[in-house]
């Protein structure tokens, strides 16, 4: 054969070598392929099924949970159902206990009564003579009859005899307030003997101060007392005022009932309970439980308090036993003006008290000020007509009799008329004509003081620069 023949078998051979390897391996690729697309499927499958499992597994421990969950609940539950039914068998006791209530009402028709600051919200009602009442003694005028008959005795407006005592649980429980203002000559001494009174009878003083008093009476004494202070000076005005506390007393005393029986209860739930989650909870509620009770009976205390006292508050003013004819005198009309601090003459320069600012030095005015507004003021005028200075301090105690509580004192260097008005916060003025030789001129010093705390606390200086003027 040929050498080129032999070159194109061999070419051909070769060709067709590498078409049955190419054959070859695109058989086992194949194969290989479709094989790994079985493992795919088979561990896709695998792993759905886990899933499905995990899933039913997650259900199962979830309503396990939830079940626990609400089991720890169950003594919560069951406590606030307690509660629940305790407050309404009481609120359904007392209800049914307010319907046998028994009122000794006076004969009158429609006796009403006026409702007591501690009551809010409720409806006036009315009652008629004796019987029972459907509810708690009711509230609605501004002054029961009981306290209009008194006021019909004593010329204005008062109360009957119907009147409780401390420590019970009266039907009816009112709380009486009477004022009266009178005018006396001895107004320190009338309210001594005032006070003497209410000391016989067990009652006691609460407050005193200039001219005022102001008494707790037993009830029972509160008629015949109040008319009997009226007969020891001249009246000016009187008033008696009464509240009906009773629903005010049945309210609380519910509401203390229940809050007792909830403790009890409370008590015998802490003594059951299993867990300290549990006790943590019941000491916390009996301790707001127990504030509840303490704080019912403080209200009941001065409730019955209220009802077994009344108030009497009395102001006395000063009148004079004859008007002095002076005060119409026109040289003394210039008077009026010196309580006022309204000074009509040439300002005198005096050394500035202790404590106190110069506030004013011209030709007109020299003035001083306190930190607690105490004011000092000094000036000189002619003396016209002329008089001594006695003469003028006594003119100025007649002037001034009438319309404060006036006194007259005297010191070396000077005499001073103290004025002080009425009232509980009184205020207090000082007019002080210094001592001069010649008595050509009127020397005078004038202070006021807002209150007698003021005037304790600024007056020794006032009086200390009085007494070193030349």
């Amino acid at each position: 054969m040929l050498p080129k023949e032999l070159e194109l078998e061999d070419l051909l051979l070769g060709l067709l070598s590498s078409l049955l390897l190419d054959d070859e391996d695109g058989l086992e690729s194949s194969l290989l392929s479709e094989e790994q697309d079985k493992i795919s499927i088979v561990a896709n499958a695998k792993m759905a099924a886990r899933d499905n499992e995990l899933r039913k597994l997650n259900n199962i421990i979830g309503k396990y949970t939830n079940f626990f969950y609400y089991i720890t609940l169950v003594p919560y539950i069951l406590l606030l159902s307690s509660v629940f039914l305790l407050l309404s068998c009481a609120s359904n006791a007392h209800r049914e206990a307010a319907s046998q209530y028994d009122y000794d009402i006076p004969s009158e028709e429609n006796l009403s009564y006026s409702k007591s600051s501690y009551l809010t919200g409720a409806a006036p009602k009315r009652y008629g003579s004796g019987g029972r009442a459907a509810m708690p003694m009711p509230a609605a005028m501004s002054m029961n009859m009981e306290a209009q008959a008194l006021a019909d005795e004593a010329g204005y407006g008062g109360v009957g005899d119907g009147m409780v005592v401390a420590g019970s649980a009266p039907a009816r429980m009112v709380n009486y307030t009477g004022s009266i203002t009178m005018q006396s000559a001895e107004p320190e001494a009338l309210i001594d003997t005032v006070a003497a009174w209410a000391k016989a009878k067990g009652s006691s003083i609460t407050n005193r101060r200039n001219s005022f008093i102001s008494l707790q009476i037993p009830v029972a004494e509160f008629k015949n007392f109040f008319n009997q202070i009226l007969k020891l000076g001249r009246v000016t005005s009187k008033n008696i005022s009464a509240s009906d506390i009773t629903e005010a007393y049945a309210d609380n005393a519910a509401r203390l009932s229940i809050a007792e029986s909830t403790l009890a209860r409370l008590h015998q739930l802490l003594a059951a309970a299993k867990t300290e989650q549990e006790k943590i909870a019941l000491l916390k509620e009996i301790q707001r439980v127990s504030e509840q009770i303490e704080q019912r009976k403080l209200e009941e205390k001065e409730l019955l308090r209220l009802a077994a006292f009344s108030t009497i508050n009395l102001w006395v003013s000063n009148i004079p036993a004859v008007i002095p004819y002076r005060a119409n005198i026109k040289a003394f009309e210039w008077f009026s003006s010196l309580p006022n601090n309204s000074i009509n003459g040439k300002a005198l320069k005096l050394s500035i008290p202790k404590d106190f600012i110069e506030t004013a030095d011209t030709k007109y005015e020299w003035s001083t000020a306190s930190a607690l507004n105490a004011k000092f003021k000094a000036f000189e005028k002619k003396n016209e007509p002329q008089g001594t200075t006695n003469f003028w301090a006594e003119a100025m105690l007649e002037f001034f009799k009438s319309q404060y509580a006036a006194e007259l004192k005297t010191e070396e260097n000077f005499s001073l008329v103290r004025l002080q008005n009425f009232g509980t916060e009184p205020e207090v003025h000082y007019i002080a004509l210094l001592k001069k030789p010649d008595e050509k001129t009127l020397r005078i010093a004038v202070a006021y003081f807002p209150n007698t705390e003021v005037e304790k606390k600024n007056s020794e200086a006032v009086l200390e620069v009085l007494r070193r003027v030349k």
